[in-house]
């Protein structure tokens, strides 16, 4: 799954806070999706291939069988839980680009825990007791970055970047020495995965936990004091501060959050899909979830739904490859092409919302 990494990461400080309102914040990702879609079929065109085609099997053939639905969900359960994780960052005006290192320290969590000897010891409760050590992991992670930002000021972009290439580092370590098992550089087989929610598919209790959680960030973000203090911090950090909200505090306990449910991500793939520890096994999904959380607004609905169509293409590039002859990097053409529609979306609300504060 290739992802537009590089435009992510160089829009990643001026998204936090851009949020669209009312109708126009409904209408902003359809509208991208299709005018990236309109202008995709001019590449599939040029290459001899029927758009029409193409998009079936990209888009809906993915969802025509348990069993591919299967492999969709092994894409859409990390997007989605990265995606709420960095909302409740984005919710702060924080930007937590560091996805990527906080999911394979979850993924490090689950593996000690689920590796023998203790993965034996322990048996089916390794998963609880790794899916745990995964979101501290996570959020010790990200708790790195959340410290410099609050003790010195420092940018948390630039902290959560390269706290991932650490990560990828004492990963890559990790898998060709102390955990290494057998020849390729990869840990030894979980004791235990994530039960099956069907028997000849790949869907698991990953997706479940996942869209639990998606519900329990709505209404965290719009029902309870905590997210209401951190909507404030977001709109406007000197009204927040004045009317008592400890800024510090609660842009440490984002940092914290959003690493803990990243982290929750890793250990879920782990578990739930490779059941081995090896290099790039959180994939692009650390800037992949921040195109999801961009895509729906850091609404809980939005970020599902986003999370669902960035698995389908995923999931669907390699039926698509075979069946019309256009490559898979075609999706992450696709893919920044809804990004920069979405920008753009966003450029032309900010400036009517300042022409309209002109006139007033």
């Amino acid at each position: 799954m290739n992802r537009v990494s590089s435009l992510v990461a160089s829009m990643g400080g001026g998204l936090a806070g851009k949020r669209q309102g009312g109708l126009g914040k409904l209408l902003l990702l359809p509208a991208a999706v299709a005018a990236a879609m309109l202008v995709g079929s001019v590449f599939i065109l040029a290459v001899g291939a029927n758009p029409l085609e193409a998009y079936y099997y990209m888009l809906i053939r993915p969802l025509t069988s348990v069993t591919a639905l299967g492999e969709v969900s092994m894409y859409f359960t990390p997007l989605l839980l990265v995606g709420i994780g960095v909302s409740f960052a984005f919710h702060a005006k924080l930007s937590n680009l560091g996805g990527e290192g906080q999911m394979l320290f979850g993924a490090l969590g689950m593996t000690l825990m689920g590796i023998p000897p203790v993965g034996g010891a322990l048996g089916f409760w390794s998963l609880p007791a790794g899916i745990l050590l995964g979101i501290v992991q996570g959020a010790g992670w990200a708790a790195i970055a959340g410290y410099f930002k609050f003790k010195f000021h420092a940018s948390e972009i630039i902290i959560t970047l390269m706290l991932n290439y650490v990560a990828r580092q004492i990963i890559s370590y990790l898998v060709f020495y102390p955990l290494r098992s057998g020849a390729e550089p990869q840990s030894a087989k979980l004791a235990a995965a994530l039960p099956k929610l069907w028997a000849t598919s790949r869907l698991n209790w990953g997706v479940l936990i996942a869209l639990a959680l998606t519900v329990v960030y709505g209404v965290v973000v719009r029902r309870t004091a905590f997210g209401y203090r951190l909507r404030a911090l977001g709109g406007s950090e000197k009204a927040a501060v004045y009317g008592g909200v400890p800024k510090d505090r609660y842009y440490f306990l984002a940092m914290v959050l959003s690493g803990a449910l990243c982290g929750l991500a890793g250990a879920l793939q782990i578990s739930g899909n490779t059941m081995r520890l090896m290099e790039g096994v959180a994939g692009d999904f650390g800037f992949g979830g921040i195109v999801v959380a961009m895509l729906g607004g850091l609404h809980p609905l939005g970020i599902a739904a986003a999370a669902l169509f960035m698995a389908l293409l995923s999931a669907g590039s390699v039926t698509m490859q075979v069946k019309t002859g256009i490559p898979t990097s075609f999706t992450s053409v696709l893919e920044a092409l809804i990004v920069l529609f979405v920008l753009l979306g966003m450029a032309v609300g900010g400036m009517k919302l300042g022409r309209k504060g002109d006139r007033s």
